[in-house]
């Protein structure tokens, strides 16, 4: 119950933290169930709590890596878990098909929400743009990380050049291959307006102000306002009418 209570809350962090943006949330693994140990290469994993569609790849030496999505006692989050003695990868992707990641230039970067991590596990995304070029990005978990927590991937520290406003596929990769019974859960996967200098970056209070709307889209509570005016004004029209 504890788990569920703590996804919930960094889920709800993640989509507030981009203040006037809205970020996107690409899976917070609240939807299909999926979960496997078998080593496995563009196996079909459901689709994501925003709709889109899911594979998982898993390599492993002699015992399992077991893979869940929302499954058992990994309930909304994307568990990777090594036998001990153990060395694997796993890996998931997301069609995104062409999808806008920095939502008009409001978003800087992919946000992860880390529920536990192993130190020196390494967590990585690629993303494929229309163009078929492939841009990658790692952070490798250092002690400091107080988890529960994110961990930010600024899409200027990406290697490779891509189209970030033309997604195809957005995949994240937990590289376990160098290091026995390494096991990892991470909530949710998405994007913010981070206001770190680098990626790697962990915890609160670092998303930033300087990522703009490219035009002038009024905030929520404004648009309310507005709906609620123009509403008033046609009633009075067609009372005097």
């Amino acid at each position: 119950m504890k788990k569920q209570v703590l996804y919930g809350v960094i889920a709800g962090t993640l989509m507030l933290s981009a203040g006037s943006a809205t970020a996107i949330v690409i899976d917070d693994f609240s939807g299909n169930a999926y979960s496997a140990s078998a080593p496995s290469t563009g196996d079909a994993a459901g689709i994501s709590s925003s709709g889109f569609a899911r594979t998982v790849d898993i390599t492993t030496s002699a015992g399992d890596t077991t893979v869940k999505l929302n499954s058992g006692a990994s309930l909304g989050a994307y568990s990777h878990s090594q036998d001990a003695g153990v060395t694997g990868t796993s890996q998931v992707t997301f069609d995104l098909g062409g999808l806008d990641v920095t939502e008009g230039s409001t978003q800087n970067a992919f946000r992860l929400g880390l529920i536990s991590v192993d130190s020196n596990g390494i967590i990585g995304i690629n993303v494929d743009g229309a163009a078929s070029s492939l841009s990658t990005n790692s952070i490798i978990i250092a002690n400091n990380y107080v988890l529960p927590s994110y961990a930010d991937f600024l899409f200027s520290d990406f290697v490779g050049t891509v189209d970030f406003t033309n997604v195809n596929t957005f995949t994240i990769s937990v590289d376990g291959s160098a290091q026995a019974a390494l096991n990892t859960e991470i909530s949710i996967v998405g994007t913010a307006c981070s206001g770190l200098s680098s990626s790697g970056g962990s915890g609160s209070g670092t998303d930033s102000t300087d990522c703009e709307p490219t035009g002038n889209i009024p905030e929520p509570t404004t648009l309310v306002l507005m709906t609620l005016g123009l509403a008033g004004l046609g009633y009075r029209r067609r009372r005097l009418a």
